[in-house]
């Protein structure tokens, strides 16, 4: 009689690779530990960067709204061209501008602002537009505070001042931002040029050109043989077709307020009108070098991300 044999039973129970084995099972379930120790390492790492990322975002978010507000910096520049005359050198020159006096510029800021630049005594002093914040109600006590601060910088070779858009968001707001200038001896040369000189005739001629453009009236008087710097709030009028062949040396510039937040990679938080095509995110090539000021003052947010407020210092050398 046949003999019948179990086959189930003759198969070796631990055999590897079989299914069904022990060892089988046990290579199995490596595989399986292997593979999720694996993924806890990556997901524990994903975890570590998105925290990090967390805590720079917020430190960064911190300093943009508590510090660097309040972190006055001073650039320094220097002009040196064949134009300028010998009774030009070593003449300091100050600009700042957006100084947006107001809701986030308060008293205590912008007295540091005017501290800073009267102890640079400088000879000229230039101021780039928006000297209150557009929406803030001017009071008397305010008004006067400002002439105070004007009057305090001596500048014996002038005070100078183009307007912003925010001091030309009325009538009433243009007739208040005059009257503080002239009671400041501050001139306004929006649209007109002057010739700056020290002890003779000759000198540098600055340039103010306004919101409102006329450069046919902006440009009278510019000699080729004199140094010629443009002064304007809004950044775009410097790829004018009007400056191409105007003998323009040097340009300053405000209003975008550096983006005020400017993120790496990404760039400004928004677009400013008048600093769309040229901004310090945004360059143009043009007939003459220039700069862009962050200006001291702060609008929409009080907040400064990448884009320090600052008081320009430049020394003239013959």
């Amino acid at each position: 009689m046949p003999l019948s044999v179990d086959q189930t039973s003759c198969m070796p129970a631990d055999r590897p690779g079989i299914p069904g084995g022990t060892r089988g099972h046990a290579w199995k379930s490596g595989i399986l530990i292997d593979d999720m120790e694996s993924l806890q390492k990556k997901l524990l790492a994903v975890v570590a960067c998105l925290t990090a990322l967390a805590v720079f975002m917020a430190c960064a978010m911190y300093r943009a709204i508590y510090i660097n507000p309040e972190n006055l910096a001073v650039t320094t520049l220097a002009w040196k061209n064949k134009s300028i005359p010998a009774d030009m050198d070593d003449v300091s020159l100050v600009y700042f501008t957006d100084l947006e006096y107001g809701r986030y510029e308060t008293a205590e800021r912008a007295q540091n602002v005017f501290d800073r630049i009267h102890a640079m005594n400088p000879r000229v002093l230039v101021f780039g537009g928006d000297l209150f914040e557009a929406d803030v109600e001017i009071t008397e006590d305010m008004k006067q505070q400002m002439i105070q601060w004007l009057s305090s910088i001596q500048a014996p070779l002038g005070k100078f001042a183009v307007l912003g858009e925010q001091d030309l968001t009325s009538p009433e707001r243009l007739a208040q931002v005059q009257e503080i200038y002239n009671a400041s001896q501050v001139e306004i040369i929006d649209n007109s040029s002057r010739l700056i000189c020290n002890r003779t005739a000759a000198g540098i001629r600055l340039v103010g050109i306004s919101p409102q453009e006329d450069w046919q009236a902006a440009l009278q008087g510019v000699q080729a043989d004199q140094f010629t710097v443009l002064i304007s709030h809004y950044t775009d009028p410097f790829s004018s077709e009007a400056l191409k062949a105007a003998g323009i040396d040097y340009a300053l510039g405000g209003n975008s307020h550096g983006t005020q937040i400017s993120y790496p990679v990404f760039g400004g938080y928004r677009s400013w009108p008048g600093s769309e095509t040229i901004n310090r995110g945004e360059t143009t090539s043009v007939e003459f070098p220039y700069y862009i000021s962050t200006g001291t003052g702060c609008i929409k947010v009080n907040a400064r991300l990448n884009a320090t407020p600052e008081i320009v210092y430049i020394l003239i050398s013959a």
